[in-house]
């Protein structure tokens, strides 16, 4: 792939991210969510957006994170999964932008999702940090250098 189609690809994604933070953002001023979630997204130029009220669903082994005012939606689809105690971790398979009527596939370099779907609280491998009950963390590299974290409570019972 050429220089000039990396930055059209890197612009794109910048966009998309950006879009699905401003959606957050702007929901989050005009309609008061019961959501717990908080996305943040920091740019490979070190800029960093810190969004909350996003809306948490697990379905299946993909959890869908949605802006306060759901105008764009985050597809996380898990793979190949272990478990540490009743803690979940489970690889990131494939993240994807839906926003405005589009569909964007977004390349990512690795990824990791951390479910804690028990009624207490779980510690994090590696970390003297705690997932509270029926609560997810997110983070994933973007192949283009943006790392993507998501943590809070999830709004339904995963179906």
């Amino acid at each position: 792939m050429g220089s000039e189609a990396r930055t059209v690809r890197t612009s794109i994604l910048r966009l998309g991210l950006g879009a699905l933070g401003l959606s957050v953002a702007f929901g989050a001023a005009g309609l008061r969510a019961d959501a717990e979630g908080v996305t943040r997204i920091q740019q490979s130029d070190g800029t960093v957006q810190v969004y909350r009220d996003s809306h948490l669903r697990l379905v299946g082994k993909t959890l869908w994170i949605t802006s306060a005012d759901h105008r764009g939606r985050l597809q996380v689809v898990n793979g190949a999964c272990s478990f540490a105690g009743e803690l979940q971790r489970c690889l990131t398979d494939a993240v994807t932008l839906h926003q405005h009527g589009r569909t964007h596939d977004i390349a990512i370099d690795h990824g990791t999702v951390y479910l804690n779907l028990s009624d207490a609280a779980q510690v994090l491998p590696h970390s003297g940090q705690q997932l509270a009950p029926r609560n997810v963390l997110v983070a994933f590299r973007t192949a283009h250098g943006t790392y993507v974290s998501v943590r809070g409570a999830l709004d339904e019972a995963p179906q």
